[in-house]
């Protein structure tokens, strides 16, 4: 990198199944609340695991205009809306930004998934007239960033990233880098989806990665607990606005943090299971304090 530019966050936005801001979604899990609840939007009596996190209230008229949101899948509704949210939370004034400055790293794991399958049984059963017109550009992953860039007229890098469960830090590792080369003064950075489809739920069922815990469904999401017996598909999404150190002075922005390392490794080990000694977490690790030029014996002074 020929410039090494600070990098700070002034933002954030999200859409998630404990609320449909940032605050109301923080505020819930300080008292606890659990956003898993028994699936009954379609039927999963056969499914092995039968909980989901949905988000509720959802209205995405409230952050585009009504014919735009027809044109989006649900994933890409959602990081429009943490976007929108994200922005706001800063104070950007994007009518005053150079756009071709301003970026968009937000990822998806899967896409829309859930309007590829009902768009399956719309061909099988009324032809191919019958098909959503917009049907390919709606369902790709980099509508996540695409459609937003569209909408809020962003010229700079757009890209989508999908690392599976890693997509959205993923995607604001990139930013980093977009941000600290010198590249743009400011990346919209994330990640949503909302793979809430009974194709979807029974083949994460198949693959053995859900919990089980239908009858509990507020305790199934426990990752580090020792009784934890698998993950739970939610939807969701959650944006921060990144700029340079720089540039959010220049404009007096409330700095909320400083990235100052990212790293990105693989361990090669099992397709949903990580090595059980944990070196590729290891390695990111080390990598990431290598990056941000800390030992792991730094001690941090937090004023």
């Amino acid at each position: 990198m020929s410039a090494n530019y600070r990098v700070v966050i002034t933002g954030s936005g999200a859409v998630t199944p404990l609320g449909l801001s940032v605050s109301e979604t923080w505020q819930n899990l300080l008292r606890g609340k659990s956003g898993i609840t028994k699936i009954t939007d379609f039927d999963v009596s056969e499914f092995p695991s039968q909980i989901a996190g949905f988000v509720k209230d959802f209205a995405p008229e409230n952050y585009m205009d009504r014919k735009e949101a027809r044109r989006m899948a649900r994933f890409a509704q959602f990081s429009m809306a943490a976007a929108q949210m994200a922005i706001h939370d800063s104070g950007l004034d994007l009518a005053r930004e150079d756009l071709t400055r301003v970026g968009i790293e937000i990822a998806s794991a899967i896409g829309a998934v859930d309007l590829i399958e009902e768009q399956s049984r719309v061909l099988q059963t009324q032809g191919s007239r019958k098909l959503n017109p917009v049907l390919i550009p709606s369902v790709i992953v980099n509508a996540a960033s695409c459609q937003p860039a569209i909408l809020l007229g962003i010229k700079g890098p757009t890209n989508s990233p999908a690392a599976a469960c890693a997509s959205g830090v993923y995607a604001i590792g990139q930013a980093l880098r977009h941000l600290q080369r010198g590249d743009v003064d400011v990346m919209l950075a994330g990640g949503t989806d909302s793979a809430m489809s009974p194709l979807a739920i029974a083949a994460f069922g198949r693959l053995g990665a859900l919990s089980r815990r239908n009858d509990d469904p507020e305790r199934a999401c426990r990752p580090f607990d020792a009784e934890r017996d698998g993950t739970v598909i939610s939807e969701g999404a959650a944006v921060v606005v990144m700029e340079t150190l720089e540039h959010a002075q220049r404009r007096d922005a409330h700095i909320l943090a400083e990235i100052v390392g990212f790293a990105a490794t693989e361990d090669a080990y099992h397709l949903v299971a990580p090595e059980p000694d944990g070196d590729g977490a290891a390695r990111a690790i080390c990598q990431s304090l290598a990056d941000a030029t800390m030992s792991p014996d730094m001690r941090l002074t937090i004023s």
